[in-house]
């Protein structure tokens, strides 16, 4: 695509009261950005709005008038300023193969790694309130899976998307961003860092101009995009309710097959994941068994996947202490006084070796809680 394209594109996305449904009919019109441009500036939004029932003549009137200033030099001096790439439905490089009209007919990204479309992609995705075994869990799936040249998409939020992109990241991979806002916005803030090393190592993804800030209903839209970009969906860990069900519903919809990580049913984050997998989804039990799937995709058509990294075994303590408290964990957190009823350890010598494990990267500390890892 051209530059005079991307910025028409642009232009038509930041244009007021422009909606992704609308945008679609507009490039449904007009298949030729450019074209759609011209048609709006002398006036021609009409054909875009006037079958939409509950406009009265007044606001058609508005819109009409607001779509008349369509600036592409302004559209074109911002996405140079931020190195931004447009694509919309009808470029070859188009990376979602469904025409659902629930979807973007529009996508913008900024990042040194756009080749990471080219990639076989799978989406992480799971609940923010994510448990240090989802994490853990997240991180190394992502990193197992971006060593094999799978690029990972997530939603850049807190705890299980985070955990996906940074597994990605520390294994040298490329990762998709797909954001709820403008390409411009961090969210959570506290993810400004995380976002530039997206950056660095893929892309990050938006159907939203610049300065649009995030609202709640943006986010189920956002997910189906994730959905959409995925070849294959897995969810780590997720409440009876949140974004990531929503996430792998529209996957199921769209035909994407959807793995979910089995847990406790004491674990309240483990709860979604269950119910997916009660109501036909696969149990994701190794990294292979994504890479299986990705194997009867059209994905395996795009780009090859190298051999997974064989992981070692989980290292086990080598002195009595460490391994009683691995026993007496047993999978689940556990307090400290638990862990004393459970073994017959001196409470120093108990927190020796949990300092120990924790320091090997066998046990975690959260809230009161010895994690095993």
């Amino acid at each position: 695509m051209t530059s005079q394209r991307e910025a028409a594109l642009y232009a038509l996305v930041a244009l007021p009261r422009m909606t992704p449904s609308r945008i679609r009919r507009v490039l449904q019109i007009w298949p030729d950005p450019i074209a759609a441009v011209e048609g709006l500036a002398t006036g021609a939004a009409i054909k875009v709005i006037g079958a939409e029932k509950r406009l009265n003549d007044k606001t058609r009137s508005e819109i009409a008038a607001e779509w008349r200033r369509v600036d592409m030099l302004s559209a074109q001096r911002v996405i140079k300023r931020n190195g931004t790439r447009l694509r919309c439905l009808h470029d070859d490089d188009w990376p979602i193969e469904e025409e659902d009209t629930i979807l973007p007919a529009v996508l913008l990204n900024e990042g040194e790694r756009p080749s990471s479309l080219a990639a076989q992609r799978v989406a992480i995705v799971g609940t923010r309130a994510a448990s240090p075994h989802g994490v853990a869990d997240a991180h190394k799936l992502a990193a197992t899976l971006a060593e094999a040249g799978v690029t990972i998409v997530s939603g850049l939020a807190l705890g299980i998307d985070a955990a996906a992109h940074s597994g990605a990241l520390a294994a040298g991979g490329e990762t998709i961003g797909v954001v709820a806002t403008g390409l411009d916005v961090t969210y959570p803030r506290s993810h400004q860092s995380l976002y530039a090393s997206v950056r660095r190592q893929g892309i990050v993804v938006s159907e939203h101009a610049h300065g649009v800030g995030p609202r709640p209903e943006r986010f189920p839209v956002r997910n189906r995009i994730i959905a959409a970009l995925a070849d294959v969906v897995v969810v780590v860990e997720a409440a009876s309710r949140g974004g990531a069900l929503s996430t792998a519903a529209a996957a199921t919809s769209l035909g994407r097959p959807v793995f979910a990580q089995p847990g406790s049913t004491r674990n309240p984050v483990a709860a979604g994941c269950n119910s997916l997998i009660a109501d036909g989804a696969l149990p994701l039990l190794d990294a292979g068994d994504v890479v299986l799937a990705l194997g009867m995709t059209a994905a395996a058509r795009r780009a090859p996947i190298r051999d997974l990294r064989v992981t070692s075994s989980p290292a086990v303590p080598v002195d009595n202490a460490g391994r009683q408290i691995i026993r007496a964990l047993a999978g689940e957190p556990a307090t400290l006084d638990e862990i004393s009823l459970r073994t017959d350890l001196e409470a120093g010598e108990i927190s020796r070796s949990i300092a120990s494990l924790c320091s090997q990267g066998l046990a975690k500390r959260v809230r009161g809680l010895i994690w095993p890892l």
